[in-house]
């Protein structure tokens, strides 16, 4: 296919798929990275913007693994003449980096200290750039937005002689004010970033020790409290799936689908494959979090991930954490301590996190009590279990199996006295664990590695004010992934590699009241990916790939009405089938505006 047909195709995509959004004009080289994600419906009404940046280049020379790129200060006021409330706040921001030679970046947007983007960038290649457009739905961080504060994007790119393109960036905040049919939207009282910068950064923590945390003093009135948390994996944890204990490295190391160094990819990482957020309040656990197996676009293979990134990639999810129990405790009126950290890092993880709270508009003090806590009587957080059948076959080749697993399962329980009444909140949480690899040698030259993984989250938080009826709110989170390497290893030590990888994401969120729906809402998002490639004799380069061909499918339904049913694919890395609307009435995708497929 000819450039320029490849740009027609592009562009025909970007008008049938709502989230291959388009920049102005550009040169033929860039095209769209792909994703099944759709817009974010809006709500009627005459939005207003406030712009944070605009085709900014990001890029400074240097070290191109450096990690201390030089922000993008900016200075946000409110909309004029549209001040609040609104239905819906949007932040909006589109990337764009040109042909050549580049490392995947991690981008992040933030403003008075709070996180509003987190993701990474599309990989380029030497004849083709890329642009991508992402959204998140901010609404429940209004209370930031109703005054002047400062604010920084940040793009971690380094340019030299080799990695040559920047990345360029806009960003803007989109407001839809409340009106006919738009009523305004559950915003949080107040947002508290855990993060130390005024303007906003991410923390490293290198170990499972290492916190992010604040101090704060609450007001004496919070009635709702949630974490919203990002734990995104880098350096020798990027590909934390593909590590393995300690005891099995040196027995597996022959499998590394690259030659061992830091950050190379499929088995060159001790230190174990089990990777969990633990939040504690004044050093007592208060919630557990999964990690999202973000698979970055020069990740694994980057011949994966053209044009179609895996799941999220380029735009993250927040894992949103009920600490409402604790309200009693954050209400008395001293100062606590509110800590992240990441159960298994091995070298290292940025982490973000905001602490979002609810306000008892008619009482200025409230009272109550922590009645219990399962999560801080659990020993053992962050251990694994582990399972070998490695062993040495009669000719000396390594086979068999390295099983990971962790349960874990709390009960959180508190009661509030407010101005509707006594208020007992209960959060209950059982999650469970596994990432199994299997090594085969089918013959000399053959190496074949098989990590299958599985991450499940079942949570339930019930509320019940005086003796109504009970609200009980059930989410449930699957985070699948599959890695099927296969090489074949010449006399001079290079090889081909047969690589596919599977990945998913389903979330189902239900709200019930005294046993009754009130809502029903389900994810589901999978991502395949195929190829082919010929690795040098340090397998740290590809010399040739072929055979590439991806799909990814998303599905969403929830009982407001929304039905959106997208299927991407592509072969030899350009895009050749877009589906949209199968199973959805009327074979067409539909978003109602109140409706989000934020997990």
């Amino acid at each position: 296919m000819s450039a320029k047909a490849t740009l027609s195709f592009c562009m025909l995509a970007s008008l049938v798929l709502a989230s291959m959004a388009s920049l102005a004009d550009t040169a033929p080289s860039l095209r769209e990275a792909a994703s099944t994600e759709p817009r974010l419906a809006r709500p009627p009404g005459t939005a207003c913007e406030v712009p944070l940046f605009k085709d900014h280049a990001f890029g400074q020379t240097g070290d191109p693994k450096a990690m201390t790129a030089t922000p993008l200060a900016f200075d946000y006021r409110p909309p004029e003449g549209c001040a609040g409330p609104w239905a819906k706040v949007v932040l909006e921001a589109d990337f764009s980096v040109p042909a050549g030679k580049q490392y995947d970046r991690t981008a992040s947007i933030w403003l008075g200290g709070a996180n509003l983007y987190f993701g990474t960038t599309q990989e380029p290649d030497a004849k083709n750039g890329a642009r991508w457009h992402v959204e998140r739905d901010l609404t429940d961080y209004a209370a930031l937005f109703r005054s002047a504060r400062p604010g920084q994007a940040i793009v971690n790119n380094w340019l030299s002689e080799r990695y040559t393109s920047a990345i360029t960036g806009s960003a803007r905040l989109v407001f839809y004010p409340v009106g006919a049919g738009a009523p305004q939207g559950d915003a949080a009282d107040a947002v508290y970033p855990l993060g130390a910068d005024p303007r906003g950064n991410a923390t490293i923590v290198q170990d499972g020790r290492e916190t992010l945390t604040r101090t704060l003093t609450l007001p004496r009135n919070v009635t709702q409290a949630y974490l919203d948390v990002i734990a995104q994996s880098q350096g020798n944890d990027e590909p934390w799936y593909t590590c393995i204990d300690d005891a099995h490295v040196a027995q597996t190391q022959t499998f590394a689908l690259e030659s061992p160094y830091e950050g190379a990819p499929l088995q060159e990482c001790g230190g174990g494959n089990l990777r969990q957020v633990l939040i504690s309040i004044d050093h007592q656990p208060a919630g557990l979090a999964p990690v999202y197996p973000w698979t970055y676009t020069g990740g694994v293979d980057p011949h994966l991930w053209r044009p179609i990134p895996d799941i999220q990639t380029l735009n993250f999810a927040p894992y949103r954490v009920d600490l409402t129990p604790f309200a009693a405790l954050l209400d008395d009126g001293r100062p606590h301590d509110v800590s992240v950290r990441v159960l298994g890092a091995n070298r290292f993880f940025n982490l973000a996190a905001s602490l979002l709270i609810h306000q008892d508009a008619k009482r200025e003090t409230l009272t109550g009590k922590l009645i219990s806590n399962d999560l801080a009587a659990r020993s053992g957080l962050g251990t694994p279990h582990v399972e070998s059948t490695l062993h040495a076959a009669s000719d000396g080749r390594i086979e068999g199996t390295v099983n990971t697993t962790r349960k874990d399962s709390y009960r959180i329980v508190g009661q509030l006295e407010t101005s509707r009444g006594t208020v007992r909140t209960e959060v209950a949480q059982v999650s469970s664990f596994a990432n199994r690899q299997t090594f085969v040698r089918p013959d000399a030259p053959t190496w074949h590695q098989v990590i299958d993984q599985t991450s499940d989250t079942d949570e339930t938080a019930t509320t019940r004010v005086g003796n109504a009826a009970a609200i009980e709110r059930h989410r449930t989170s699957s985070y699948p992934l599959r890695l099927d390497v296969t090489k074949h290893v010449a006399k001079d030590g290079s090889f081909h590699g047969e690589i596919d990888m599977t990945q998913g994401l389903g979330v189902r969120k239900q709200t019930l009241r005294g046993g009754d729906r009130v809502f029903d809402g389900h994810l589901d998002v999978s991502m395949q990916s195929h190829d082919e490639a010929d690795f040098n004799s340090m397998g740290s380069s590809i010399a040739n790939s072929r055979n590439q061909h991806a799909s990814q499918r998303l599905s969403f339904k929830d009982s407001l009405g929304s039905c959106v049913a997208t299927t991407l694919e592509s072969r030899g890395e350009e895009m050749t089938h877009v589906t949209q609307g199968n199973g959805c009435d009327g074979g067409s995708n539909r978003l109602d505006w109140r409706s989000t497929l934020m997990p």
